[in-house]
C-alpha cells in the first residue's frame, strides 16, 4: 500500500496498492497525467484483501484527492466488516490515531 506524492505540494494525495515496483508504478501514474513526486510505500506483506480495506479506508478518510475507484464496494456484505478492520489495524500500527 502507498501514498502518491504530488510534486507541487510534496503531500499525500493518493493511496494504491500493488505488487510491482514501486518505480515501475509510480512511472504509469506519471504517463497518466498524475505527475507524483514519488510513491511512499506505507505497507508491506498484507493479503490482497487486507490491502483492499486499507485502500477502501484512506480512500474514504484520506489521504486521498485522487483515487475515486473503490476498492471495495459499499454495496458488498463485508464492507463495514473490512473497513472496522482496517481502522483497528491501522491505529495498532500507529499509522492513524
Amino acid at each position: 500500500m502507498y501514498f502518491g506524492i504530488d510534486k507541487k505540494t510534496g503531500k499525500a494525495v493518493y493511496v494504491g496498492i500493488t505488487k510491482r515496483d514501486p518505480n515501475i508504478r509510480l512511472n504509469e501514474h506519471n504517463r497518466s497525467g498524475k505527475d507524483f513526486e514519488r510513491l511512499d510505500v506505507q505497507l508491506e506483506g498484507l493479503t490482497r484483501n487486507q490491502a483492499r480495506a486499507i485502500e477502501q479506508y484512506f480512500i474514504e478518510h484520506g489521504p486521498n484527492q485522487l483515487n475515486k475507484a473503490n476498492s471495495i464496494s459499499p454495496r458488498s456484505e463485508y464492507y463495514s466488516e473490512a473497513l472496522k478492520w482496517a481502522e483497528y489495524y491501522l491505529k495498532k500500527n500507529k499509522l492513524i490515531e
